[in-house]
């Protein structure tokens, strides 16, 4: 009989230094901590608007803008926290975050600010937009207080269906009798005024704050914050610390992106049995994040760049390094045939294979073939086993699993 653990598949995670409780929640984009290292000025700038409220004041409206990883949305959540406490039986405030991306239509955005009051439920969909306006006209009206809607990535709205959104909420606040709401604009792009109506415009009357990219050393502080509040400090070394704020300040000062990196050079540690997160973790992370996200990239490609994708993994797999237009336009046709999808013009699939190289996806440059003209040479820079299978989960391509389908196609590409 073999003692306790000896021989346990999992022993490497139940012995040494490196195994601890580590509450990975403090890693998560969501977490928000008590303190917010290196945005004390615009937090400043937060507190003297939204802190007219608590005075029995109104604040502006609030457009904030930031490249991605700037602290934009942890802060406005900070912001909501600390003053739904600091107005506890003084008045009603409520904080709504809505991203954007995900309530996509000027309903759902609506039906959250409804339903995240008391009054009338309302349903997910099915009511004219008449019907709801006057239900949240009424919820919010009976909460007697103050709303501060907070729209994160509000230009990915805009430009999609349009500034009717802001207008309606504008609106909205106007016709409100005992409450008010506040909006507050959360955008990456610093173009955004350019996208709204006059009528939008005027009735705005908003306080713009920048959030500028964090440094390589406010990246650290923040590293630091995070490791001391999940009380690891022992177990990451500085120079695995510096070497994610370096990274991270690389690109645009991304802090989100630092503890990502973080919490995944930790996470190695921990598999690997090692008692210190060190920079070679910290490698392996940053590997391991660029692959994920490239394979996330070409899980969401449209249909047909997809088709175009595996034309020329399957070139790739057939020995090929390097394909002409002409040979990949011919293997998109033999997918596209395959899958049953309609085969684009070669002008289209030019476009296309543009497309997938500003991606990184591949490779397109222009080669003379001297007195034949000029072409663009192909070359897969992923690894083609593993885009593949991904692109053969898409529903559109699951008929062409079968080994007899795929070797035919690969046949009608060699041949």
């Amino acid at each position: 009989m073999q003692g306790p653990m000896m021989d346990n598949i999992f022993k490497k995670y139940l012995e040494g230094k490196s195994v601890r409780n580590i509450d990975f929640k403090v890693f998560e984009p969501s977490f928000v901590p008590n303190k917010m290292p290196h945005r004390e000025s615009e937090i400043g700038i937060l507190v003297d608007n939204f802190g007219k409220i608590l005075m029995g004041g109104m604040p502006k409206n609030v457009l904030i803008f930031g490249k991605s990883g700037t602290g934009k949305t942890a802060v406005m959540k900070y912001i909501g926290r600390e003053l739904e406490d600091a107005s506890k039986n003084r008045v009603n405030i409520r904080s709504i975050f809505v991203n954007c991306q995900i309530k996509d239509n000027s309903y759902s955005i609506f039906e959250t600010m409804g339903n995240s009051i008391e009054g009338e439920k309302i349903p997910f969909t099915g009511w004219s937009f008449d019907r709801l306006y006057a239900a949240v006209k009424k919820n919010i009206d009976m909460y007697n207080g103050n709303i501060i809607l907070v729209l994160d990535e509000i230009d990915r709205f805009v430009k999609k269906n349009g500034d009717d959104i802001l207008y309606q909420v504008l609106l909205l606040d106007s016709e409100l009798e005992k409450s008010r709401i506040t909006l507050v604009g959360i955008t990456n792009d610093l173009k955004f005024m350019d996208y709204l109506d006059s009528r939008v415009k005027s009735r705005l009357n908003e306080e713009k704050i920048v959030f500028p990219p964090y440094t390589s050393e406010q990246i650290y502080d923040i590293l630091i914050d995070r490791v001391n509040i999940a009380g690891i400090n022992d177990f990451v070394s500085e120079g695995a610390l510096r070497l994610i704020s370096s990274l991270a300040s690389q690109e645009n000062g991304d802090a989100r992106k630092a503890i990502e990196m973080l919490k995944a050079s930790i996470q190695l540690a921990i598999s690997s049995g090692e008692n210190k997160v060190e920079e070679a973790h910290v490698f392996s992370a940053k590997n391991r994040m660029e692959y994920d996200a490239i394979m996330e990239t070409i899980k969401t490609l449209p249909v047909q760049t997809k088709a175009l994708l595996l034309g020329i993994l399957l070139l790739r797999e057939s020995g090929t390094i390097q394909f002409t237009t002409g040979e990949v336009f011919e293997a998109y046709r033999n997918v596209a045939n395959g899958a049953n999808l309609p085969v684009l013009t070669p002008r289209r699939i030019s476009d296309m294979l543009s497309d997938l190289d500003s991606l990184g996806l591949i490779s397109a440059n222009v080669t003379s073939l001297g007195r034949y003209g000029r072409t663009k040479m192909i070359e897969i820079n992923v690894s083609f086993t593993d885009a593949k299978k991904v692109i053969l989960e898409d529903e559109n391509f699951r008929g062409l699993k079968a080994t007899p389908t795929m070797k035919q196609l690969r046949f009608n590409i060699d041949h």
